[in-house]
């Protein structure tokens, strides 16, 4: 990170820090994306079990990796004020931070998931590929959330290539795994949809392992001396909850809607359910550009904002709104023209291709109000604004979304197709209030 006085040099780090971030983050969603489309191809009712531990291991994943999100605004001031000696410190709270929230979720995925699961009314197999997809994914949570803490301290620094190498093993390490174990390949047991699970979170060991050594022995990381293992400060510890918190809570309350939409569309065939998941599944592999902008623009924000640069912060918040727009041009054009041809990766079924395909088309809305909404949201966090975004969030995704969905399904022929309706215009909401919020924030700043 470093100053900029006019707009090349200005593009030129954003840029920098930006198309790393993208690639990664595609290769983050590559995970859930692998898991579907293998699934997918190897039988529709795995597909559809998947679909609904999705639903229910996603939002709460989402929500405590929000949490440790809040290390890259912290870390980005006290790179701005010169503070780097306190930098390891705060790394090794949200360290402590992560292995906390990963025993609530080892609890919520034991003993909630199969409560949730029976209630459903699902087919016998495909509860039991949920429930049994949901187990084997249990295992690697606790290397995700302590790789979320060393990818954060990665990006704040600057250093989103390093994240970009990292996080591009994932692809090739979770599909090798998959083969292995959802078919049966080698020798080994055929798992099925069961088998995905298990084969993420093998390649989430691999990649945790790989980062610790990175960690230690990459130059300008190794200058924080992070194999020196930090006390736990009670200051520390409370500003990363007070920020993350909201952070997760927000990410909490748009990812459950999803969810929810996701075990809502059980009262329809199996058929319907594995087509709304795998549109959702491309759609958020899809939401990786917008995403990755609001991760940029977290990082250069706050950085200017430690050091006081008040023109340069709106400067910079300009020029990622701009770039954010220009990609969601070429998205929604290729997702348009080739919409038959990705739902043909989930499966081979016409019918099955055909419902893709409506609601592929209907995710071009979700592109469109992600693109407005999500810089804004990157934005805020720069801001070390995370409350009020929380509570924003909440009334547009709850207050929105749902209702609007089930007064279509009841009153229209919509059917599954309103609940869509609902989410887009959940996204509409949210990015006119994120805008409101940031129009006080800026003015109240200056």
């Amino acid at each position: 990170m470093y100053q900029t006085y006019h707009l090349k040099q200005r593009l030129s780090l954003f840029v920098s820090i930006f198309l790393p971030i993208l690639i990664y983050q595609l290769a983050n969603f590559s995970a859930s994306f692998v898991d579907t489309t293998m699934t997918g191809q190897y039988d529709t009712l795995h597909l559809a079990g998947v679909s609904m531990a999705t639903s229910l291991w996603g939002s709460f994943f989402s929500f405590l990796t929000g949490i440790v999100s809040a290390l890259v605004p912290i870390i980005g001031h006290h790179l701005g004020q010169g503070k780097d000696e306190k930098i390891a410190s705060d790394f090794y709270q949200f360290i402590y931070l992560s292995l906390a929230l990963s025993l609530i979720l080892f609890a919520l995925v034991f003993l909630g998931a199969p409560l949730v699961l029976q209630r459903l009314g699902l087919d016998s197999l495909v509860k039991d590929v949920a429930q049994h997809y949901l187990w084997y994914l249990s295992i690697g949570i606790i290397p995700f959330l302590l790789f979320s803490v060393i990818r954060s301290l990665l990006d704040a620094l600057g250093l989103t290539r390093l994240s970009m190498y990292l996080m591009l093993l994932l692809l090739p390490l979770n599909a090798s795994f998959n083969y292995v174990l959802i078919y049966g390949a080698f020798g080994f047991p055929e798992m099925g949809g069961a088998g995905a699970g298990l084969g993420t979170s093998l390649a989430y060991w691999v990649l945790l392992v790989i980062s610790l050594l990175l960690a230690i022995k990459y130059p300008k990381v190794r200058q924080y001396q992070l194999w020196k293992i930090r006390p736990l400060s009670k200051t520390g510890l409370a500003e990363g909850f007070r920020l993350g918190l909201p952070i997760g809570g927000t990410v909490f309350a748009e990812v459950v809607i999803f969810s929810i939409v996701g075990l809502v569309m059980s009262k329809f065939s199996s058929l319907i359910i594995a087509s709304h998941q795998a549109a959702m599944n491309f759609s958020t592999l899809m939401y990786a550009f917008p995403m990755s902008i609001s991760t940029a623009m977290a990082i250069i924000v706050s950085y200017e904002l430690g050091a006081e640069r008040l023109d340069d912060v709106k400067k910079y918040c300009t020029l990622g709104r701009i770039v954010a727009s220009i990609f969601a041009v070429f998205t929604l054009i290729f997702l348009y023209i080739f919409r038959d041809k990705v739902a043909s990766l989930y499966g081979s079924d016409p019918d099955f291709i055909r419902l893709t395909s409506i609601f592929l088309t209907f995710s071009l809305f979700f592109q469109l109000a992600d693109t407005i909404a999500a810089p804004l949201q990157g934005i805020l966090r720069g801001y070390k604004d995370t409350k009020a975004p929380f509570y924003l969030g909440l009334l547009a995704y709850w207050g929105v979304s749902l209702p609007l969905g089930l007064f279509l399904d009841y009153a229209t022929d919509l059917g599954p197709y309103a609940y869509w309706i609902g989410l887009i215009a959940s996204l509409v909401v949210s990015a006119i209030l994120y805008q409101l919020r940031l129009n006080y924030i800026q003015k109240k700043r200056r």
